[in-house]
C-alpha cells in the first residue's frame, strides 16, 4: 500500500514540475517575444504605442526606458510629433439668418430634435444631445460619448473655487456652477503617482472674462478658447493676446487636432499613444461638441490614439478641434434640477477610476454646458441692455 502511495506521489511531483516547467517556458517565451517586439522594434507601431503610452504619463516611464534605448525612445517620439507651434485658427462660425417668427419654440426644438436624432444623437436637454462612439486602434477597441451643444454661448469653462489650494471633481463644479452637463478640462501640476489635489493649474485659465492664471502675463501657451461671438480660437499665445482678443473663457490644450477644417496629425498617431481622451470641437455652424473616450478597462475600451479622437470629430465637421487633459480625469456627466434647487449628477462615461462619483479625481477645471435661455428672458436682457425696461 505505501509502495503504491510513493508511486502516485512521485507521478503527481512529476506532472507538478511538467506543468511548472511549461508555464515558466510559456512566461519566458512572452518575455522574449515582449523583448523582440517591443524592445528590438520587430513590431514598430506597438513599438511605437508603447512608447507613446509610457512617455506621456507622469510615473510610467520606467516601462519604457527600463528596456529600450533612449535614442529610440527619442526617435520614435519625434517621428510622432505634431507641430503647431504656429497655429492660429481663423474660420469664423457661420450665423444662422433671423427669420420672422412663423413657427412656435415647441415646433423649433421638436423640429431641432428631429436633426440630431438623424445624426444617431439622443436628446439630453433642451440644445444639448449625446451620442455614444466606437472604434478600434491596432491595440484594442475603445468606446466613448460625444456630447454635442447647439448654442455655443451656453459653453464655458469653470475652475475650482479653491484655486492654488485644492482642486475639485467636475461633479462638484457642474453644481456649483449651476449647469446641466460637463466635463473635464485643461492639465494642473501633478503628483509623480497621480496623487496630486488639482489646486495648482497648469497653463492658461480665463473665466467670464476674468485673467486667473498665469500669473506671468506674457508667457505663451497652446490656447483653446470661446470669444464672445461663440467662435472657437485655437492659437499659441500669451494671456495678454488671450486678454486683447476678448476670450470670455480659455484653457491649455495638449494638442490641437483640427484647425480651420484641417487635420493637424498627418503622420503616425500623434505620439501620445493610447489613454482616455478628452477633447472638444466646433462645426462650422456654431455646434460645440464634447467627446469623453474611456480606456485602461480590458474587455470594454482600452483607450484611444490622437488621430482617432481627431478623425471621430472631423467626422463629426468640426472646424477647429483640440485634445484637452486625458488618462483618469477624463470625466463626462449630466445634472438634473429639481423644483427646489437641487442637483443630481449623474456619470455618462466610466472612467477608469471607478462608476461612482466619488471615485472621480479632483481636477481643477472643467467645460461645462449652462442652462438654456428662455425666449422671455433672452429678451429681458435685450432691453436691460438697450436701456428699455420700465
Amino acid at each position: 500500500m505505501k509502495k503504491a502511495d510513493n508511486n502516485l506521489n512521485g507521478k503527481v511531483k512529476k506532472a507538478l514540475m511538467r506543468i511548472g516547467v511549461g508555464m515558466l517556458s510559456l512566461l519566458l517565451g512572452g518575455v522574449f517575444s515582449f523583448y523582440l517586439a517591443i524592445g528590438c522594434g520587430l513590431l514598430p507601431e506597438v513599438q511605437s504605442v508603447w512608447i507613446g503610452s509610457a512617455m506621456t504619463t507622469f510615473h510610467n516611464h520606467w516601462l519604457a526606458e527600463a528596456f529600450i534605448p533612449q535614442s529610440v525612445i527619442d526617435s520614435v517620439i519625434n517621428a510622432n510629433k505634431v507641430d503647431d507651434s504656429n497655429v492660429e485658427s481663423t474660420v469664423q462660425i457661420e450665423k444662422p439668418e433671423e427669420k420672422p417668427h412663423v413657427k412656435t419654440p415647441e415646433e423649433k426644438e421638436a423640429e431641432e430634435e428631429q436633426k440630431y436624432r438623424a445624426e444617431g444623437y439622443e436628446k439630453l436637454s433642451s440644445g444639448v444631445y449625446l451620442k455614444e462612439v466606437t472604434g478600434a486602434t491596432n491595440s484594442g477597441k475603445f468606446v466613448g460619448y460625444l456630447m454635442l451643444c447647439t448654442d455655443p454661448s451656453r459653453v464655458k469653462l469653470v475652475d475650482t473655487d479653491r484655486q492654488f489650494s485644492c482642486g475639485a471633481t467636475v461633479a462638484m463644479m457642474i453644481e456649483k456652477s449651476g449647469a446641466v452637463a460637463g466635463i473635464n478640462g485643461g492639465g494642473f501640476n501633478d503628483g509623480p503617482n497621480y496623487d496630486s489635489n488639482g489646486g495648482t493649474p497648469s497653463g492658461i485659465i480665463i473665466e467670464d472674462g476674468e485673467l486667473v492664471c498665469p500669473r506671468n502675463y506674457d508667457s505663451n501657451f497652446r490656447i483653446i478658447g470661446i470669444n464672445s461671438e461663440g467662435t472657437m480660437i485655437l492659437k499659441n499665445g500669451s494671456a495678454a493676446w488671450a486678454m486683447e482678443n476678448g476670450l470670455r473663457c480659455a484653457v491649455s490644450a495638449e494638442q490641437f487636432l483640427i484647425v480651420d477644417g484641417e487635420r493637424m496629425i498627418t503622420k503616425g498617431d500623434g505620439g501620445w499613444g493610447i489613454a482616455p481622451r478628452t477633447a472638444l470641437g466646433q462645426r462650422k455652424s456654431g455646434e460645440i461638441i464634447l467627446l469623453a473616450i474611456d480606456g485602461r478597462q480590458l474587455g470594454y475600451s482600452i483607450g484611444a490614439d490622437l488621430v482617432s479622437i481627431q478623425e471621430i470629430l472631423y467626422e463629426e465637421g468640426c472646424i477647429n478641434a483640440a485634445m484637452m487633459d486625458g488618462g483618469s480625469s477624463t470625466v463626462m456627466e449630466k445634472a438634473t434640477y429639481s423644483e427646489d434647487g437641487s442637483c443630481t449628477v449623474e456619470l455618462i462615461n466610466k472612467p477608469n477610476l471607478g462608476t461612482e462619483l466619488s471615485d472621480q479625481r479632483y481636477i481643477n477645471n472643467a467645460w461645462v454646458i449652462m442652462p438654456k435661455v428662455s425666449a422671455a428672458e433672452t429678451e429681458e436682457a435685450e432691453n436691460v441692455s438697450e436701456g428699455t425696461t420700465e
